[in-house]
């Protein structure tokens, strides 16, 4: 049982700590010096860029016939980056996304990301909209079209990584980092009367530039409230294993992610390492919530991964990443026949710039789920057991190809 727990006891303490962050962050952005506003006449400068990408995959899932193949959903993002003066900037992406909401049959454009930034001063921003939440400092990660930032093709199942809705206080001094977040996630309730405090996440992370070739850094996440945290939901645009008429496979997020604990508090460190022409990145971290299912039982889990690129060429490179995550809770103690609660999963790939702008990738991915437990099974007290991937269908292996143009 974990000493850190987050209970109803401390939501007036939260309550007067959200408000004071809130009203704190207000003071600061609203301090901008006069002087650095643009002359009367002088327009904002406008970045805009474009991506736009189409991949597809062929997956044999254990235990079901023949293979799951096809192309994924085209997807495409227009991004514009605005300097309106010299210490406020913001960045709008209007994107169409499998999972997004807009237009007949998800087609239409919606706004997937929006931040508005006051540069307090030469290291200290203040962000409001939907700022990026989660625990990842140095890896690549693959967000509706834009894509080209991640050497291989989706995510690893245990990310902790998203955005929502609140602001966020940004610091860069030397070759320290840091940024505390306060959010509530997307289509979440504001208040619910009958649950009392909705709660929201309180995220701060930071990190350190040791060397040239070195990187580390440490972040903590937890929930204040009744809602619960909603990480790691990427890539089910990439491995796509949807429900059939039958019931299938069930939610497609369920058979590509780990179910890391949610409603407590999370925890990673990691490391990036850059002697070229290599790019090494590690990671761990541990999660755990308290009350499962209103209930006591503990659902925890340890995570981890290792992720590498090579850059052959300036137009080739290979890249690889392993990640494991591991059942720690009550649920796996107490299950009978002393189960294996990992979820590993191995993806191996190349990379071709074919020209400029435009990058093919072809990965390999395999995962595999301990003793491929669903969520049928219950504990004593008929509650599901809170397993690193409760789904009928987190066993599979197949062959991934993506083509993705950026300017």
């Amino acid at each position: 049982m974990s000493q850190f727990t987050i209970s109803r006891t401390l939501s007036n303490p939260f309550q007067w700590l959200t408000a004071g962050l809130f009203a704190l962050l207000l003071l600061v952005g609203t301090a901008v010096p006069a002087q650095a506003q643009m002359e009367d006449g002088e327009l904002p400068e406008i970045d805009f860029a474009v991506n736009l990408m189409q991949s597809a995959q062929s997956i044999s899932v254990d235990g079901f016939p023949g293979a799951v193949t096809g192309f994924h959903r085209a997807r495409a993002g227009l991004n514009a980056s605005v300097q309106f003066s010299e210490n406020v900037s913001g960045l709008l992406m209007l994107e169409q996304e499998p999972n997004d909401f807009g237009g007949q049959f998800g087609l239409g454009p919606s706004v997937d990301f929006m931040v508005m930034n006051l540069q307090v001063s030469e290291g200290l921003t203040v962000q409001a909209g939907t700022p990026v939440t989660g625990l990842m400092h140095f890896r690549g990660f693959s967000d509706g079209p834009v894509v080209q930032g991640n050497p291989l093709i989706g995510n690893s199942p245990a990310d902790i990584i998203t955005a929502g809705q609140g602001v966020k206080l940004i610091g860069s001094y030397g070759g320290f980092g840091f940024d505390l977040t306060a959010a509530k996630t997307f289509g979440e309730d504001l208040t619910t009367l009958n649950e009392g405090n909705t709660g929201i996440w309180l995220i701060g992370n930071a990190t350190y530039a040791v060397s040239d070739v070195l990187q580390v850094g440490a972040g903590l996440a937890g929930a204040t409230g009744q809602e619960t945290m909603d990480f790691a939901r990427g890539d089910r645009e990439n491995i796509n294993l949807n429900p059939g008429q039958n019931g299938g496979f069930g939610d497609a997020s369920k058979n590509t992610h780990a179910a890391i604990p949610n409603g407590g508090w999370i925890t990673q460190i990691d490391a990036k390492i850059t002697p070229s022409p290599l790019d090494v990145d590690l990671w761990g971290g541990f999660a755990q919530d308290t009350e499962v299912n209103n209930t006591d039982n503990d659902a925890a889990a340890i995570f981890g991964g290792l992720g590498a690129k090579v850059d052959v060429s300036e137009r080739f490179y290979l890249a690889g990443r392993f990640v494991i995550v591991n059942d720690q809770g009550d649920a796996i103690d107490d299950a009978s026949g002393d189960p294996d609660g990992n979820l590993t999963r191995f993806e191996g790939g190349i990379g071709v710039e074919l020209y400029d702008h435009a990058l093919l990738k072809v990965s390999g991915v395999t995962q595999s789920h301990g003793d491929a437990f669903n969520s049928a099974q219950v504990d004593g007290n008929g509650n599901s057991l809170p397993v690193t991937r409760p789904a009928g269908a987190d066993s599979f292996a197949g062959v991934l190809t993506e083509l993705s143009f950026s300017f």
